[in-house]
């Protein structure tokens, strides 16, 4: 038995970029054979795991592995009797290595209790054992050794002996589950199609579980014997249904996992988590008392954000966390766009613009602000600046990227995207050069101008009168003195009036990339009472009191 030494010692539990892209350049065809023995009420547990891939290059090779021992090691049919491991890296060595490879490994590991890796609870009201895994960015390699990136996509065969009240949930549905003689049960899963090591997922325990059927996909719901009574499952299935139809249509690519479960888990450190067709989700969603329109709308948002990494995250995957960005403001903006289009929940986009825009708006005028795009040099600065303009500014910039080149423009490139990198990795030029093909569009300097300056514009409006009729009206763009960055924007102008009824709204589109434009098509119009650059849910306003509307105010626009 071999537990940490201090050979080849790493700092700290961290992947670099360069140390990830320089393995990345080596391995391939990877595939992952585990099993996993669970006990109940057990600090720890027992795995094995077998590893096969290819392998180019000389010089040794690591693998991440975070546990508590390792009981045996072979690559290649040779038993390794000093495994060179500091804890968090297992460097094989090169002379064990071939252009195939088989590792073979059996080990122990603990349990978590701090929400990442594969994390432990007892429920205080029934006393109730429930676990599950975590492993977004770097986590996964808690569970069983492996190469923890993601652009080495692989396939995974699991297999799990479990006590026999528990269910079980992994990323692929149970092949079979059978009697062990000791009274647990052994659970074998179909293998996986290829995705990354941190969407991986397990999750075990006496779960409440709700099935459903939409089409050919099988649906799950899961929580807490103790919450059961509380599980809205009638909605919840309804705006996943709604969500799998929209996306399999936008996308062009029919839902790509065969199954779709969504478990409610505790102590989760996050809103939710992608888990390929495994979903966990925060227990704040399954509602204790009776639940407001706005909690039900941002329980569907988190629903339908989920869902869209399905295909933008998933079955494409960014290729290193620099672009984490770019995956998480691409799952946000759809589902405000399938809340819009698909479900009951159609005001979606103003709490977009109340909320998430807003937290975006306060970000950028702080001494802190940082372009959206940056550098991600190791795991460990992950998520050092995902905040209100990684986030919120993100998906807005996407809803402006939208508006440049038209709806329809993007939805092809997305097409287009999925069919060039369905199953491997991407970056944010792979999808912008898919959004330029499906829309015809060049976005090099509008990349430039949103993604890699910070900081925020402002745009007014000035207008003349020539009686009754406006004779001019022109949009100008100002930046702060420390980021002068101008950019071209296209949003649409509120104009409101006093009418005998009340205000009256007209929405006109409009652009501007300078420090002033002016638009022809505003002359001979009535002057306004007020006007109101980006105006996005007119209808909303048309019906507004005197006294509601004058309370809206214009904002600085993106």
């Amino acid at each position: 038995m071999a537990s940490a030494s201090a050979s080849h010692d790493a700092p700290r539990d961290v992947l670099t970029q360069q140390e990830a892209e320089e393995r990345a350049a080596r391995v391939s065809n990877v595939s992952y054979d585990i099993a996993l023995d669970l006990q109940d009420r057990a600090t720890g547990y027992r795995g094995s795991v077998t590893i096969n891939f290819d392998l180019s290059g000389d010089g040794d090779l690591f693998l991440d592995f975070r546990g508590r021992s390792i009981e045996r090691l072979e690559v290649n049919g040779r038993a390794i009797e000093s495994p060179m491991w500091n804890g968090y890296r297992l460097w094989l060595p090169a002379d064990c290595l071939a252009a195939h490879n088989t590792v073979h490994m059996a080990y122990e590991n603990d349990f978590d209790h701090e929400g990442d890796g594969f994390h432990q609870f007892v429920d205080p009201e029934d006393g109730q054992e429930y676990l599950y895994t975590n492993f977004e960015p770097y986590e996964s390699h808690r569970l069983f050794p492996q190469f923890d990136q993601p652009d080495i996509k692989a396939a995974y065969r699991l297999t799990v002996t479990a006590p026999a009240g528990w269910e079980l949930i992994h990323n692929t549905a149970p092949a079979s589950v059978a009697w062990e003689p000791d009274g647990r049960r052994r659970w074998d899963f179909h293998p996986t199609r290829r995705f990354s090591t941190y969407l991986f997922a397990l999750i075990a325990g006496p779960y409440h579980v709700v099935r459903d059927r939409h089409g050919t996909v099988d649906l799950g719901l899961f929580c807490r014997r103790s919450l059961a009574r509380y599980l809205d499952a009638v909605e919840i299935f309804e705006v996943s249904k709604q969500g799998l139809d929209f996306y399999s249509d936008f996308f062009g690519v029919p839902y790509p996992f065969g199954k779709y479960d969504q478990v409610f888990v505790p102590e989760f450190n996050s809103g939710a988590m992608e888990n390929v067709a495994a979903v966990t989700h925060n227990e704040y969603m399954v509602f204790r008392d009776p639940p407001t329109m706005n909690q039900r709308r941002s329980r569907a948002e988190v629903i339908l954000h989920e869902m869209a990494h399905m295909w933008f995250g998933n079955l494409v995957t960014m290729r290193w966390w620099n672009d984490l960005w770019l995956n998480e403001s691409f799952a946000t903006y759809m589902s405000y766009l399938c809340m819009e289009r698909a479900t009951k929940f159609d005001s979606g986009w103003l709490d977009f613009a109340s909320s998430l825009k807003n937290w975006a708006y306060r970000q950028d005028q702080l001494v802190t602000t940082h372009p959206i795009a940056g550098r991600v040099d190791d795991t460990d600065q992950t998520f050092l600046n995902f905040d209100g303009i990684t986030y919120g500014k993100g998906a807005s910039v996407l809803k402006q990227l939208v508006a440049a080149v038209g709806l329809e423009g993007f939805r092809e490139g997305m097409r287009e995207y999925f069919r060039r990198h369905a199953w491997g990795n991407a970056t944010l030029e792979d999808f912008l050069s898919a959004i330029e093909s499906g829309s015809g569009a060049s976005l090099r300097d509008w990349a430039h101008l949103w993604l890699e300056t910070p900081s925020l514009n402002t745009i007014a409006a000035r207008w003349e009168a020539d009686g009754d009729r406006i004779a001019r009206f022109v949009l100008q763009q100002t930046a702060p003195e420390e980021y002068p960055f101008l950019r071209p924007h296209r949003l649409d102008v509120g104009l409101a009036r006093e009418e005998e009824a009340g205000l009256r709204v007209t929405v006109l589109p409009a652009e501007i990339a300078g420090a002033e434009a002016e638009s022809a098509g505003r002359r001979r119009a009535p002057p306004p009472r007020f006007c109101l650059p980006e105006l996005r849910r007119p209808r909303l306003l048309q019906s507004c009191t005197r006294r509601r509307v004058a309370q809206i105010r214009p904002r600085p626009h993106r």
